[in-house]
């Protein structure tokens, strides 16, 4: 094994600690299987997924990021 070095805020450490001894593991195999978890997780939300049941919900043009002539006027004064 590797040994590396790890500067935790201590509250964190604290709740590492309790969990450790909670489950009766190692303070070091808690940190392993944690770190195993995380980067088995994979890298964020897939926003496809989490938003499948409202696709096509709503109404109205579907190329408001792509039609020039909406954002014509964006930033400009309006008359009072």
């Amino acid at each position: 094994m590797v040994v590396k070095t790890v500067k935790l805020p201590g509250a964190l450490d604290a709740r590492i600690r309790r969990a450790a001894r909670a489950k009766n593991r190692s303070y070091s195999a808690l940190m392993r299987e944690a770190i195993v978890r995380g980067l088995d997780a994979g890298t964020g939300i897939d926003m496809g997924v989490a938003l499948a049941g409202f696709i096509g919900a709503g109404e109205g043009p579907g190329d408001l990021s792509t039609n020039k002539d909406y954002f014509r006027d964006i930033g400009r004064k309006r008359a009072r």
